[in-house]
């Protein structure tokens, strides 16, 4: 048992003192916000769990012991983020413990279920889809399920990929319908900005090039499709909506936009990704922003599991909060990331679970002695944890720790530079 290790677990036996001593707030699936917090009426909801720690450090201060709030397993699907400022810190001797109940699942999800699904019917949508997925797909209205934003692909920037709303099935991330379904097609020749063939690379306003596959002629009017690319260098990739598609020569172009210029070069590689004609296979899906309808094909029966998609950005937003324990939680099915932490001191997130994040499990900026300890971070877009605080110039540590994680999975949005544990600064222990 190392020294941090041997800390953690005296801590923990202190906390477990204090709460004796300190108050306990309940909350439930089957609770309500109107009740008072207790085990036998819990609340419904964190915020009003959030709101009740406000009211009672306004009407006398926090008891020696400090808060916890024990939730009850079960799904809490969220609207908003859960937002926590200054005033819903503890202190050294009254912390502030959200924590699940021992032996129960407690599921925070940024995410909605879709129900309503119906097979694929409309002629129109039928032709555009490719032949293998005939009578495989089903689609959803999400306006009708009252989800109105539908994020999609963003930040198109070198290393900064952002996925938006994202599929889940099963708890598994489902893929974006893309060609080809594994492996990439490759940029056969360059062209200037005349149409003429250059010998390697060329920098013109509309980036078009020649692809080496004919396939891109069915994607003819279709809209919103994105190419993913490695376009000059294998190590620094981007993704960039698709311009135009010329059939009768194979050539594609990138968008024109005032002031930008694409550079690309000969024999490298892309995907394009976002495109109903590729529906093809179990797994994919596709969503058509300008009707709100969803199309998916299922890898095993819709009634197998719950399909959801990721509706709220950053779950957990902690802006100079202090003292704040969260315990066993399982944070899931969210954009952005599950816990962003900014300021503050002694934020501790310890042994929970976040998946199916669109970027990274924990960010922290700035702010002394933050942790995550024994945690599981899996199946994110960009990353496990980010450590960021300190000073380098006068070797001021922050005090960050991440201490015994799991973090693995993080391709499900594939680009260069992820990584399991990232840091900035000065003074963390890994």
């Amino acid at each position: 048992m190392n020294n941090r290790t041997k800390a953690l677990s005296a801590g923990v036996l202190l906390l477990a003192c204090r709460a004796a001593l300190g108050t306990t707030l309940f909350v439930a699936t089957n609770g309500n916000d109107a009740h008072p917090g207790t085990q036998e009426k819990p609340f419904a909801t964190l915020e009003r769990a959030r709101n009740e720690i406000r009211r009672l450090k306004s009407d006398g201060g926090l008891r020696v012991g400090g808060i916890t709030v024990e939730i009850r397993g079960g799904n809490y699907e969220l609207a908003r983020p859960i937002e926590l400022a200054d005033q819903d810190s503890g202190t050294d001797n009254a912390p502030i413990l959200y924590r699940a109940r021992p032996g129960e699942v407690v599921r925070i999800v940024g995410g909605r279920t879709v129900t309503g699904w119906q097979p694929v019917t409309t002629e129109t949508i039928l032709k555009r889809l490719d032949p293998a997925a005939q009578g495989k797909v089903f689609q959803a209205d999400l306006k009708a399920l009252g989800i109105n934003d539908l994020q999609g692909i963003g930040n198109a920037g070198v290393y900064q990929s952002d996925p938006g709303l994202e599929l889940f099935f099963q708890d598994q991330p489902m893929t974006l319908a893309r060609y080809p379904n594994t492996g990439y097609l490759h940029i056969a020749d360059v062209l200037d900005a005349n149409g003429i063939v250059k010998s390697g690379q060329a920098k013109t306003p509309d980036g078009r090039f020649v692809c080496d596959d004919p396939r891109p002629a069915r994607w003819v009017g279709e809209k919103d499709i994105w190419l993913h690319g490695f376009w000059v260098w294998d190590w620094a990739d981007q993704r960039i909506p698709l311009g135009t598609v010329t059939p009768s020569n194979h050539s594609l172009s990138l968008p024109a936009q005032p002031g930008r210029s694409y550079e690309i070069r000969k024999g490298q590689w892309f995907y394009a990704e976002n495109a109903l004609p590729e529906l093809d296979s179990p797994g994919e899906w596709y969503l058509d922003r300008d009707t709100s309808i969803l199309y998916f094909w299922p890898p095993s029966a819709l009634s197998s599991g719950q399909t959801v998609v990721s509706i709220v950005r950053d779950t957990f937003q902690l802006n100079n909060v202090s003292h704040i324990t969260f315990r066993g939680l399982l944070i899931e099915a969210g954009r952005g990331s599950a816990m962003i932490i900014k300021g503050g001191s002694y934020v501790r997130v310890v042994g929970c679970t976040i998946r199916n994040m669109g970027n990274w499990g924990v960010k922290i900026y700035g702010g002394t002695k933050h942790g995550v300890v024994g945690g599981d971070i899996y199946q994110t877009g960009q990353g496990g944890i980010h450590l960021e605080g300190g000073d380098r110039k006068t070797l001021t540590p922050a005090g960050h720790y991440a201490d015994n994680n799991h973090v693995l999975s993080l391709d499900k949005m594939p680009f260069v530079a992820d990584s399991g544990l990232n840091d900035e600064g000065s003074g963390f222990t890994q």
